[in-house]
């Protein structure tokens, strides 16, 4: 698992973290609109 890691380039590394995040992000505010659409 290490070899693969130290093979992945710099750019690749920005691209997954950038996916990840946007992921992320859109699951948090699907969450929130879960929540509000039940509060109210």
């Amino acid at each position: 698992m290490k070899k693969f890691v130290d093979r992945l380039s710099p750019r690749l590394w920005f691209i997954l973290l950038w996916c990840f995040g946007v992921i992320s992000l859109a699951l948090i505010a699907g969450f929130f609109k879960l929540m509000l659409s039940f509060a109210y």
